[in-house]
Order: C-alpha cells, then sequence, then structure tokens
C-alpha cells in the first residue's frame, strides 16, 4: 500500500490500528474513518521496525496480547521509529509492573502510551485526543530530527572514522542531553575544547552562553572575584553607586562552564570549588543572597585527576564530582588511520586562512606522517602544517618538504645532536618543545617537566620577548642548525 496515497487533502492524520479480534478492529477502523482520519489496520503482531510503519502518526492498540507484545517488543526498535500509543483497555497491574521494570524504563518513556481511550468516550473526546497524538507526534518527530542534525552538524568537527573517534561520538551522546558534570580527559595538544563545545551547542542550541576558565590562573585570591562577581571602583553611569561585575558563575547561568587545564587547580582554589560545587550554591556579594549553581560544569584535563588525587595534588571528593561522566579523547597516535583526513582539512584550513590554495598530500607525505610519533598530538600537526605551508611554496604535501622538519625535531635522531654542546642539546629541546606547542608556556613547561619561570628565564636567555611584552605572540619555529 502506497502511504503517500492515504494522506488525502482531507485526512486529519494517518492511524496504525493493532489487533488479533477481527470484528472489534474493524468497529475501531470505522469509527475513526467516520471521524476523517486515515486507518490502516494491522494484524501482525511481530513488532520489527519494518512493521512498526514509521510514516503513521499514531499507533492504537486494541487488546491486551497486542498491548504486551507491543511493550516487550520495544526494546529491540529503534527509538527514532517509536511513535504515540492510544489503547482501549486498561492495563493490569501485573503487566504495568512488567513494562515498568528498571531494565525497559527508557524505551518505556519514550513511547510512553499518550493517552487511554474508554468504550464510553465520546466522539467528541476520542477526536481531541486523536488530534493532539497527531499533532504531539509530527511535533516530537521534527523535533527529533533537528536535535539528530544539530548532533551530526557538532560531531564533523571530530574529523575522522576511525573506531576510536567513533566511540568518542557515541559517548558524546550518550550524555550530550545529560546535566551532570563531564570530565574530557586527554593528552597534551588534543582538542579537548572542541568536544566541550560539541556537548554545549548539541546541548544549547548556541542559544545558552559558553564560559571559559583557564583554572591555572587561578588563586585564592582571586577565585571568588573571577567566579562569583566583583564590585569595581568606578561609578556608572546614571548612578554613583559601584558597578557590580558579574563572576563567571553568574555569566554561565542557563549554559556551561568549561573548567579548563582543571588538573592545574591549586589546592586552596579546589577546596573554594569544592565548596560551591557540593552545595550547588554560592553566596553573591551584590545583594548578599544565596544563588543556586545554574550551569553545566564541563572540566578539560591533561591529567588524571584520580592519579592526582592518590598523590594527594588534588581533592579526592572534587575529583568525583567533575568526573560523574567522563570523555576520554584518543591520541592521534592511536588513530592514524585518520591521518589523512586530518592533514587534508588542515591544509585547507590554513589555505583558507592565509589565502593560499590548498597542497595536495601525496601518499609518501602520509606515509611519513603516519611512522612519526605525535607526542604534541593533534596541536603538533597543525604546528607542522601552518610550519611548512609558509615556507614551502610548492603545491604538494610530500615527503621531501615533510622530511626536514619531522627529521630534525626528533630528540631520538642521535646523528643529528653529534657535535653539540650540553647546553646546545638543551637549547635545541626547549626551542622545539616550544614550537610544537605553538607558544604556549605552561604545555612546554608540563611536556619537558620544568617549573614555567626556570622556562622562561631559558628562553629570555636565548632571546625571546618576556611573556606578554611586545613581540611575544609571534609565531614561534624551531631554529635550525647550519
Amino acid at each position: 500500500m502506497n502511504h503517500s496515497l492515504l494522506h488525502s487533502s482531507t485526512s486529519r492524520g494517518l492511524i496504525q490500528v493493532i489487533s488479533e479480534d477481527r470484528i472489534r478492529r474493524l468497529e475501531v477502523c470505522t469509527q475513526f474513518s467516520n471521524l476523517g482520519y486515515t486507518v490502516i489496520p494491522l494484524t501482525e503482531m511481530n513488532f520489527t521496525p519494518k512493521s512498526r510503519r514509521p510514516d503513521a502518526d499514531i499507533c492504537v492498540l486494541l487488546d491486551q496480547r497486542s498491548i504486551t507484545e507491543f511493550m516487550f517488543a520495544v526494546d529491540s526498535v529503534a527509538e527514532q521509529n517509536l511513535i504515540p500509543v492510544l489503547y482501549y483497555p486498561l492495563l493490569t497491574h501485573e503487566l504495568q509492573q512488567a513494562c515498568l521494570k528498571p531494565s525497559r524504563t527508557a524505551s518505556h518513556e519514550t513511547m510512553a502510551p499518550f493517552a487511554e481511550l474508554r468504550s464510553n468516550d465520546s466522539l467528541d473526546h476520542i477526536s481531541r485526543l486523536l488530534d493532539s497524538a497527531i499533532k504531539y507526534s509530527r511535533l516530537s518527530h521534527k523535533c527529533t530530527e533537528l536535535i539528530s542534525e544539530l548532533n551530526l552538524r557538532s560531531s564533523r568537527r571530530l574529523i575522522g572514522y576511525s573506531q576510536a573517534i567513533q566511540t568518542l561520538r557515541d559517548r558524546i551522546a550518550d550524555l550530550v542531553h545529560l546535566r551532570t558534570p563531564v570530565l574530557v580527559q586527554g593528552g597534551v595538544g588534543s582538542e579537548l575544547s572542541v568536544v566541550a563545545e560539541i556537548i554545549h551547542d548539541s546541548m544549547f542550541l548556541n542559544y545558552q552562553p559558553l564560559i571559559r576558565v583557564n583554572c591555572s590562573t587561578l588563586t585564592i585570591e582571586n577565585v571568588e572575584r573571577e567566579l562569583i562577581g566583583y564590585f569595581s571602583n568606578e561609578t556608572g553611569s546614571y548612578s554613583d553607586e559601584p558597578v557590580w561585575n558579574p563572576g563567571q558563575f553568574e555569566q554561565a547561568a542557563g549554559g556551561t562552564l568549561v573548567l579548563d587545564q582543571v588538573h592545574l587547580t591549586s589546592l586552596p582554589v579546589q577546596a573554594a570549588l569544592l565548596k560551591i560545587l557540593e552545595s550547588g550554591e554560592y553566596r553573591s556579594p551584590e545583594d548578599s543572597q544565596q544563588k543556586k549553581l545554574n550551569c553545566r560544569i564541563i572540566s578539560l584535563s591533561h591529567l588524571s585527576l584520580h592519579e592526582l588525587s592518590t598523590q594527594n595534588q588534588f581533592k579526592r571528593k572534587l575529583a568525583g564530582i567533575l568526573s560523574t561522566s567522563s570523555l576520554s579523547v584518543p591520541r592521534l597516535n592511536d588513530r592514524k588511520e585518520d591521518l589523512a583526513l586530518l592533514t587534508e582539512n588542515l591544509l585547507s584550513e590554513v589555505a583558507n586562512t592565509e589565502g593560499t590554495v590548498p597542497k595536495l598530500l601525496t601518499l609518501d607525505g602520509l606515509e611519513l606522517l603516519k611512522k612519526h610519533d605525535w607526542s604534541g598530538d593533534l596541536q603538533e600537526l597543525r604546528n607542522l602544517i601552518q610550519h611548512v605551508n609558509r615556507v614551502d611554496n610548492g603545491p604538494r604535501l610530500d615527503a621531501a618538504s615533510l622530511l626536514p622538519w619531522i627529521g630534525s625535531e626528533s630528540i631520538s635522531n642521535v646523528d643529528s645532536l653529534t657535535g653539540m654542546t650540553l647546553r646546545e642539546m638543551e637549547q635545541k629541546l626547549i626551542e622545539s618543545t616550544f614550537a610544537r606547542c605553538g607558544g604556549n608556556r605552561e604545555s612546554t613547561a608540563q611536556i619537558l617537566d620544568i617549573g614555567l619561570r626556570t622556562l622562561s628565564g631559558k628562553l629570555r636567555s636565548y632571546g625571546y620577548p618576556p611573556r606578554g611584552g611586545p613581540d611575544s605572540k609571534r609565531t614561534f619555529s624551531v631554529r635550525r642548525a647550519a
């Protein structure tokens, strides 16, 4: 039967009527048809996605057997194929218990019966219920389509089709609609912030704020000022009263607060965070009132908070709260089958930024990229593509254009260190790591396992400008030995 032909201009909706009782089915079908609906009578008791006919607006079950088999078969039916259900007979207590047991709660809620029709209901009442169910079904289906499209568009930023990245997409889809805190973990150079943005975009449709906090810059002196807010000494345009500057908690109300580099949070700041997150509220200096914490928390960390807590470097209770749900971003070394797509995407991205023609990735260039150990993860690949694009005007990204930069930066290449002094080797290591991290001093210090002040002092001795000084944001590249 061609269902598109069933939807005439006068039809009020398409209804499935399922029952093993032919007389009862015929009676109800005639009743609904007289009310102006298009009816599909079905006798199948095997509720597969094909027999469910998802193009119908609603489904009406007429007897206990159809209800029972529908409820118990729904677990194997894709949720997007489910439609509102109406039924005539009352559910027995035993059947309700069977349908609502924990193993079936999620599916049952998804396909929860929209309403119950009774044999003594008036035609007007039945008509109103059917219209409401059909309207609900169409709006629900449209909403599901929009959410699926949004999730698809957001997840496209996770380039690749490896099993590791597909698993990450599935995990994001599982927890995207939860309100619980999420901990996103990954190595240095992995784009954890992209995952946080995908979760936010999929949940809030870009209508709510996304506020980022760099936890490495928070101190016990400024934590309340940054997170809760403060009064500035400046007066307003229309009043002599001090101006209130809302903190990140207030700015993120209704949206998402991202705690970036949460593993670098000091213990005193951790205590202040724990107090707020544990109670779910904070005292605002603006009106001296307790305010509810009304934002989703997403934490980004390059280290395991559990391991830090065992070393007494992170509060165990805070780690438990932040990692209520967790995501692990796979390392580039664990998904090298994605290198071709990632490299081509970065080549297009860099070319668009710099106004050049994208280079063509060759097979020998790809093989060289696959053999490399990407200790700096995706950020290292991005830095490499940007650098080669600037110094090489050729149309191709091949082994010849890549080899000088990949080979010379590898400290495992002993031949490249021959004849160098210990200080020169140290300078080469620091500068190459600094270039790989894109000039990020915190990441460089963490990789080299040295203090931030020590790193800054070394860089000054090599002629680099002080942090925050003139020309401090220039692009850094490895200085090559003659």
